[in-house]
């Protein structure tokens, strides 16, 4: 039994060292067709998006009736922003990433074809740094245990997975716990394979205080 859970481990997980990247995921979709972006499924009026300065954020675009979206620093679809990549799509993510300081501190979603926008607020980072963390083991059983050091009780940590590392989006895992004790976080989590079947890649993300 030993041999197999260290089989599957190999070939379904994916560890990566604990980072505070890929902070922020958004999903901006057009409802019905709309001459609107909807996002994270509030009504259709472009709302302004806030973003924090110096991390990957993921824009999980959604669209339809083809409103392919694009990042600007102006309202003007001729000016992309060349931190977002990639541009002119309706059915993928797209990655937006600013630098940590002399980052452009309003930016556009836009529609390509139509000009319909919305905008996006960056923000300098304010809430402390969080502590250096390493996984240290990953156990695949009836159910996913991965241990961790150098957490604490503030920062609170998030497994995430996909199935598909080049294009795949990174989702919470369902049903996780955190038990932190003696400078180790152990999480658990039911095995993901009904979800995403035996290409399971996992990672940890640290989610800063509120």
């Amino acid at each position: 039994m030993k041999q197999l859970n260290l089989f599957i481990f190999i070939t379904i997980l994916f560890m990566v060292r604990i980072s505070h990247a890929e902070y922020h995921t958004n999903t901006i979709t057009t409802p019905g067709g709309s001459f609107a972006f909807s996002v994270d499924g509030g009504p259709p009026e472009n709302p302004t998006i806030e973003l924090i300065a110096g991390v990957t954020n993921i824009l999980l675009i959604d669209t339809v009736s083809y409103h392919p979206v694009v990042i600007s620093s102006t309202p003007d679809t001729s000016d992309w922003y060349n931190g977002a990549n990639p541009q002119n799509v309706n059915a993928q993510p797209m990655s937006l990433t600013t630098p940590t300081t002399g980052f452009p501190t309003t930016l556009y979603y836009m529609c390509y074809f139509h000009g319909f926008y919305g905008e996006i607020h960056i923000s300098g980072i304010t809430s402390p740094t969080p502590p250096p963390n390493t996984i240290l083991e990953v156990h695949v059983g009836t159910n996913v245990v991965m241990t961790s050091t150098g957490t604490n009780t503030t920062w609170l940590i998030v497994p995430e997975f996909t199935s598909n590392l080049v294009n795949g989006a990174w989702s919470e895992v369902p049903n996780f716990t955190n038990t932190f004790a003696n400078g180790t976080n152990t999480t658990h989590f039911p095995r993901l394979d009904p979800i995403c079947g035996a290409n399971v890649f996992l990672r940890l993300r640290q989610q800063p205080p509120n």
